[in-house]
């Protein structure tokens, strides 16, 4: 039973970490996909903690010193998250991408070109009002 245990953990565990996407054997961390999915076969990366930095709702958590103790917290997440993903999908879809994942979590075969780094179009569209509610 332990035995049985363990070799279904080890192999949801590895299934999770690395999914080999069909087309191109791209390695990603499932755990770590911000658009898309694990099978994308044109992936690009980005460095969310930048992308974060970048919205308004996310500066004002860190200027208030919110926590997840406060309800403003809550409200204020959600609309950063919200205006995150909004942005980066409209990045991806912009730049013909598939799958766009934190940076270092995507591996390729020797050769091939890692995928390209998003990070400043991301950011630029959250700048650019991005997921306002407006």
């Amino acid at each position: 039973m332990k035995t049985t245990l363990m070799t279904f953990a080890v192999a949801a565990i590895l299934s999770a970490a690395c999914a080999a996407a069909r087309a191109e054997n791209i390695c990603v961390d499932a755990t770590k996909i911000y658009f898309g999915d694990r099978e994308g076969v044109k992936p690009a990366t980005i460095r969310a903690s930048d992308c974060f930095a970048a919205i308004p709702e996310w500066q004002e958590i860190k200027r208030r010193e919110l926590t997840q103790d406060d309800a403003d917290y809550w409200i204020l997440i959600a609309a950063a998250n919200s205006r995150f993903r909004k942005a980066v999908e409209a990045t991806a879809k912009a730049s013909g991408n598939d799958l766009v994942t934190e940076q270092g979590s995507v591996t390729v075969p020797e050769g091939q070109a890692p995928p390209p780094d998003i990070t400043k179009a991301v950011v630029d569209k959250i700048k650019a009002g991005a997921g306002d509610s407006k």
